[in-house]
């Protein structure tokens, strides 16, 4: 099931599959939203919860018994209840279930909530643990955008901007390298992603831009600075999208840890409590 929410500047739609964005337009019909083309990614801005990416044998362990979880977790492939649709506003809940029990032993509800207002869509996670014991878990987004935006430009016309200076160094198997240092842009290329995931742990910044350099084209998403930033595309030519994606934290193979509780980057949720985390979408280029 789908659900429309729109402003006087922008429309979005949602799926109740995985409570997924599908859609950002505005009234031009511009599309800001990567449209999941299923030969390239299939995703378009899925949910991770109750992981960010894996453990490196895609198993963990909870108290000594062994669990499998498909990487980013069960969110982005569940069927969600619509709590509410408004004119500008949408709520989703996922519950624990049997077979969710089967994979990640915890009673919870996920609540994500969509808002939009003017030129800016704010997406809310609330997790509540409705289990009698602790509960650990990692939550982010993943929103993928155009790039280019327009068919008159193209991958390299891109770059990302941060709101402040940062040095980020991507750790490999053979050593270290060092995206940037002590600056605020990064030029894209395809060839950047050749290692994957480019992220920052406790960004100086709080919000990062997809800007263009050759229109007005910018697209910004601000986030809470106390977990990680990410920004991902595939490593080929047809990608014609980023991910900027805001984390709670570093995802799970930060850890080098299989045995949950023991995992350092897990949030961490008593009994009947409640864990918040939002980021909003600017489209500035209007």
């Amino acid at each position: 099931m789908q659900v429309s929410i729109n402003s006087e500047i922008l429309k979005a739609v949602i799926d109740s599959l995985g409570a997924e964005l599908h859609s950002i337009k505005d009234y031009n019909e511009t599309e800001y939203l990567w449209q999941a083309n299923p030969k390239i990614w299939k995703r378009y801005s899925p949910v991770l919860f109750p992981f960010i990416c894996n453990t490196k044998s895609k198993k963990y362990t909870y108290n000594g018994e062994s669990y499998s979880l498909a990487n980013h977790g069960f969110a982005r492939d569940s069927e969600f209840e619509l709590v509410f649709a408004k004119e500008n506003t949408a709520e989703f809940l996922l519950k624990s279930n049997e077979l969710t029990k089967k994979i990640y032993p915890f009673d919870f509800e996920l609540l994500v909530t969509y808002s939009i207002t003017e030129n800016c869509i704010k997406t809310s996670y609330t997790v509540i643990n409705t289990d009698s014991k602790n509960m650990y878990f990692f939550i982010g987004g993943h929103p993928a955008f155009n790039c280019p935006i327009l068919s008159t430009e193209k991958f390299e016309d891109y770059y990302v901007l941060y709101e402040k200076n940062e040095t980020i160094v991507q750790k490999l198997d053979s050593g270290f390298v060092t995206i940037i240092d002590n600056s605020k842009k990064l030029p894209l290329t395809h060839e950047l992603f050749k290692n994957d995931v480019i992220m920052k742990e406790l960004p100086e910044s709080s919000c990062i831009s997809l800007k263009s350099k050759v229109t007005d084209n910018k697209i910004t998403v601000s986030f809470d600075n106390n977990g990680c930033i990410a920004v991902w595309s595939p490593s080929r030519d047809d990608a014609e999208f980023v991910c900027l994606e805001p984390w709670s934290s570093v995802p799970v193979y930060c850890c080098e840890e299989e045995e949950l509780t023991k995992m350092k980057y897990a949030k961490i949720l008593e009994p009947n409590a409640k864990y918040k985390f939002s980021y909003s979408i600017t489209i500035e280029s209007l």
